[in-house]
């Protein structure tokens, strides 16, 4: 599946956009801290604006405390 960029004309996510993180480009320790957490896939990059947005959302719901 190609991932469509929300900026501009739909352009596709990939290498050649400077938003696009590789997993090549992350140390070990952070892509294998990112990929257990759901945020990017060991072997696809991510768009950094989604991976900001995973990850933030990942660290609202783990500090985040209900009342019942």
């Amino acid at each position: 599946m190609e991932k469509t960029c929300p900026f501009g004309e739909k352009r596709i996510c990939n290498d050649t956009c400077p938003l696009f993180i590789s997993p090549k480009e992350l140390n070990e320790f952070m892509t294998a801290r990112l990929c257990s957490l759901g945020v990017i896939d060991r072997n696809d990059g991510e768009c950094s604006l989604k991976m900001l947005a995973l990850s933030q959302g990942r660290m609202i719901f783990e500090n985040t405390k209900t009342r019942g």
